[in-house]
């Protein structure tokens, strides 16, 4: 009888260590699943913030200058030289946008298009500027040329409408390019002003574009370039023009965070229960600490600091999975979108960035609800006395 009561003890406490054993394991795996997540997150709308970004700044100039309406072209070009001379700003530019339609000069359906017409190309366009004659070169998106079936050195009819009146336009294909940027891929195309304007004599005066060293100070030196202006002209920044969209990114940023804490939080009571079963089998040894004079708090910062190193374990794992997910996305150039796709999220292929602002709140986030969780088992197992502690034996 006493061997089978000996082999019975064993048992049970071979299945309350494996128990144990699978407790921390889950809730490890739990809290490393919920940070990688929420790393993986964090970096796609971090890239897709930053594409965004990008395909704004390329798409127009930081600074736009609408002039007063009727301003003769010799007092348009003096105020672009007074910009010009503004600290800060390195290139100033007249521009013209016009809807337009190109059509294959085979046949077949037109497309339309945004024409930017500027004496100053945008940075990813890098069309012959001296015209000499016959068609006027210029460059198209991507898109465009694909629903068109344009390659390179092609020649297009292009129309536009000025004076209230349809204008045709003999073009050359010189470049197709492509910048990720949905809104200038699938819908761009961009010629040179005074080439346009000695076709289309009929073009309206246009406005300023100034880009600056620093983009981010757009605002700073918007006074500045109104003042250089002159009175009657309106500048816009590039953020102030954007501001509803960047603003919808970083709402979507903080709660796809918010709910990914949630699910960090789960993993977090992982670690909890992971305790309950440890405070449960380890009753004797928190019994005897306390019968024997130890205080109440050293059992709950035992209690907590076993949660806390589980727990940071798995934090740690999940920022490594996190990082490592990241890097193989990054490689295999995942998550890329087909265009009609793009054209809703204005981008081919989102970018994921890790910044170090994101893991530092992730790895202070996931700490702080570790601990938080911990506490609960912690402060339960250090308010029982030791008698009712011991009578569990």
């Amino acid at each position: 009888m006493r061997t089978a009561w000996f082999i019975a003890a064993r048992l049970l406490r071979r299945r309350e260590t494996a128990l144990l054993r699978t407790s921390a394991l889950a809730a490890l795996l739990a809290v490393a699943l919920g940070v990688a997540s929420l790393v993986v997150v964090l970096a796609l709308m971090s890239g897709y913030s930053a594409a965004l970004r990008a395909g704004v700044l390329a798409a127009s100039g930081h600074l736009v200058i609408l002039t007063t309406p009727g301003l003769p072209a010799d007092q348009i070009a003096a105020a672009a030289t007074r910009v010009a001379a503004v600290p800060g700003v390195t290139r100033v530019g007249t521009v013209v946008y016009l809807p337009g339609m190109l059509f294959p000069r085979t046949g077949g359906s037109a497309e339309l298009v945004s024409v930017r017409a500027g004496s100053s190309p945008p940075p990813f366009a890098h069309v012959r500027i001296a015209d000499v004659g016959g068609p006027l070169p210029v460059a198209v998106g991507l898109g465009v040329a694909r629903r068109l079936g344009a390659r390179d050195g092609d020649v297009l009819a292009l129309q536009v409408v000025t004076g209230g009146a349809p204008r045709a336009v003999t073009v050359r294909v010189g470049q197709i390019f492509s910048t990720g940027f949905a809104e200038l891929d699938e819908r761009f195309m961009v010629a040179d002003l005074a080439g346009l304007r000695r076709r289309v004599s009929s073009l309206p005066v246009g406005g300023l574009e100034a880009w600056l060293a620093d983009p981010d100070r757009a605002e700073a030196l918007r006074d500045r370039v109104e003042a250089a202006c002159g009175k009657g002209s309106i500048v816009t920044t590039w953020q102030e023009s954007n501001r509803n969209l960047f603003a919808a990114l970083r709402w979507q940023k903080i709660s796809l965070g918010l709910v990914l804490s949630l699910v960090l939080g789960v993993g977090a009571f992982e670690v909890a229960s992971a305790l309950v079963v440890m405070v449960t089998e380890k009753r004797r040894a928190f019994g005897v600490l306390l019968a024997l004079g130890g205080p109440p708090s050293l059992v709950r910062r035992t209690i907590v600091l076993a949660g806390a190193a589980l727990g940071g374990a798995g934090v740690l794992a999940g920022v490594g999975l996190g990082v490592l997910v990241v890097l193989v996305l990054t490689v295999l150039g995942i998550p890329r979108f087909p265009p009609d796709i793009a054209s809703i999220y204005m981008v081919d292929t989102i970018p994921l960035r890790l910044l170090p602002g994101d893991l530092a709140f992730v790895l202070g986030l996931s700490m702080v609800e570790v601990v938080l969780a911990a506490m609960l088992p912690a402060s339960r197992a250090s308010r029982r006395e030791p008698v009712e502690v011991l009578r569990w034996v």
